[in-house]
């Protein structure tokens, strides 16, 4: 079972740490709770030697379970990402998709039902305005660092990169303790009597010690 960003987000704040990609990234298709691992795509500003054919050669790959990060596409104002690239992805095998820059053809991604954040819609393609500088190298959005093979959630709320999957089983706990919160406000119990689910996993994880993975 994946567990909500939303509850990832929490305690890696409460372990003084980061990863959420939303805001700035945010969703042109949303989907259920997606775990993938990044596929690292780095694009600088101009034409370039090769374009971005090192992107389209990458979706011919094998690309099962992985989650596309492509980033430093926002020296464009131009498409990078659109319904022709998303059927590409999905035929790799592609769980998701991440774009620092515009995207098109968004109902195409809710068809396909691929999951899909990007920083903005655009009309015209990017052109020559970009091209590919690396390919699974590691990469940075919004000062969040991803490298190649970096585990990726996805779901309706946001978009988190793992610094650390130890994360994943607190995260779990975490948003049973919220769940444990609805359910006593559904019950009548006061807000106060309600929240005390929650402030006990939040102490909890503030003594727990962080390891890196």
């Amino acid at each position: 079972m994946v567990p909500p960003t939303t509850a990832i987000a929490d305690v890696l704040q409460l372990r003084g740490l980061s990863g959420w990609l939303s805001p700035p990234l945010r969703p042109m298709y949303r989907s259920q709770g997606v775990l993938g691992t990044a596929r690292t795509v780095r694009l600088a500003s101009g034409p370039g030697d090769d374009g971005l054919m090192p992107l389209h050669r990458l979706l011919d790959e094998d690309l099962d379970g992985r989650v596309l990060v492509i980033a430093g596409g926002q020296v464009t104002t131009g498409a990078l990402w659109g319904e022709i690239l998303t059927r590409a992805a999905l035929a790799s095998g592609a769980f998701g998709v991440l774009v620092e820059g515009g995207v098109r053809d968004a109902d195409a991604f809710r068809d396909l039902d691929l999951p899909v954040w990007a920083l903005h819609e655009a009309t015209a393609s990017a052109g020559d305005d970009v091209h590919v500088a690396a390919v699974g190298e590691p990469v940075e959005i919004a000062g969040v660092r991803i490298d190649d093979g970096t585990a990726v959630v996805m779901d309706w709320n946001g978009v988190v990169a793992l610094p650390t999957t130890e994360v994943l089983g607190d995260a779990l706990a975490y948003a049973d303790a919220e769940e444990d919160v609805v359910i006593a406000l559904r019950d009548g119990s006061t807000l106060e009597e309600a929240y005390q689910y929650k402030a006990d996993m939040v102490a909890k994880l503030r003594r727990t010690p962080t390891t890196s993975s």
